[in-house]
């Protein structure tokens, strides 16, 4: 069972207020030798009990399942779903995607899509490149000058001796952002040609843009053709090919939906205070999640969503995500 990472905290001052009402209206009914008044003062005793109880269990559940013990439950549940999907079909930890900053004892596995670009912002200025650097050059490029790839064997032994940690998000939400940036914003010449050549694959002779449909297409043809994810576009792989995580040895995840508490309780756990700073690089969409959702996935048939599922099932399971909200949304009929 997945716990919920948003719990709502009880307010404390409503109930001590709410605490002191039924104390006050107890004490004037103690004092009638009314049957009917000592019967609603048991009454009101037995409510006013059941409520000190909940309260008492809500403060141990909350404590119990702290941004730590969240933590705790996803590196355990990588563990389990790692054991049961046989180390995610890999042999050998995949080391071209992390980022070691000796400096700090802070080791991070890039999964483009979910938060790079606030993280690349701060090893590449930690690495005393410039803003404007940073924000005009490649910036695995830029990182790869300061921070070289590091072997297997060198890279597991940094796993030992640093604070290790990727940002994982909803495959289909990950997926979806790589589709407006990289596709729709035509921002990058090399993704503007990608995006043309996608369109043109399934509209020839036609003008017109890609459609989100058409982009799913294309990667179920892309897989099917190689007989493998691990030619997918680095944007749109799945995080178990990017970071082989099942390999890997990590102090935290961080998720996407739950980002700020979880790099908060990082800087704290890492001890980098003063060190990483909160950027937002990327724009942030005025649509909402489930907007979005409905309108892109309404677009797929049964059975492209069947089939972009199998794809990113193995993310899914990693790290304790669900695709029901998407399959519940209406397709289109062909």
């Amino acid at each position: 069972m997945v716990v919920s990472e948003d719990l709502s905290l009880f307010k404390v001052s409503n109930f001590k207020q709410w605490f002191r009402k039924m104390k006050r209206r107890i004490k004037c009914q103690i004092f009638s030798l009314n049957i009917s008044n000592v019967q609603k003062c048991i009454g009101c005793s037995f409510v006013l009990v059941m409520v000190v109880i909940y309260f008492l269990n809500y403060e141990l559940f909350r404590t119990r399942f702290g941004r730590e013990d969240i933590n705790d439950w996803r590196l355990d549940h990588l563990a389990k779903a790692c054991k049961r999907r046989n180390n995610g079909g890999h042999n050998n930890l995949q080391p071209a995607f992390y980022l070691h900053s000796k400096n700090h004892s802070l080791l991070y596995c890039l999964v483009f899509k979910a938060a790079t670009s606030s993280w690349f912002y701060n090893f590449n200025s930690w690495a005393g490149f410039t803003d404007y650097e940073i924000m005009h050059i490649d910036n695995l490029f830029l990182a790869r000058k300061f921070y070289p790839k590091e072997n297997r064997v060198t890279l597991m032994n940094s796993m030992e001796h640093s604070f290790s940690f990727l940002v994982v998000r909803h495959p289909f939400e990950r997926l979806i952002s790589a589709f407006e940036d990289r596709l729709v914003s035509m921002k990058n010449a090399y993704y503007s040609r990608m995006s043309r050549a996608i369109y043109n694959r399934y509209h020839p002779n036609e003008g017109g843009k890609i459609s989100f449909r058409d982009f799913v297409q294309f990667i179920i043809d892309d897989v099917e053709y190689n007989n493998t994810t691990l030619a997918l576009d680095i944007h749109w792989c799945p995080i178990n090919n990017l970071c082989t995580p099942c390999l890997a040895r990590y102090d935290m995840i961080v998720k996407m939906e739950t980002y700020t508490q979880d790099v908060q309780t990082l800087i704290k756990a890492a001890r980098l205070e003063g060190v990483v700073r909160m950027t937002h690089v990327n724009h942030v969409r005025s649509e909402s999640v489930d907007s979005l959702a409905m309108k892109y996935f309404s677009q797929l048939t049964q059975g492209q969503l069947d089939k972009l599922y199998s794809i990113y099932e193995i993310d899914f399971e990693l790290f304790g995500y669900s695709a029901d909200k998407y399959f519940n949304i209406p397709k289109s009929p062909v």
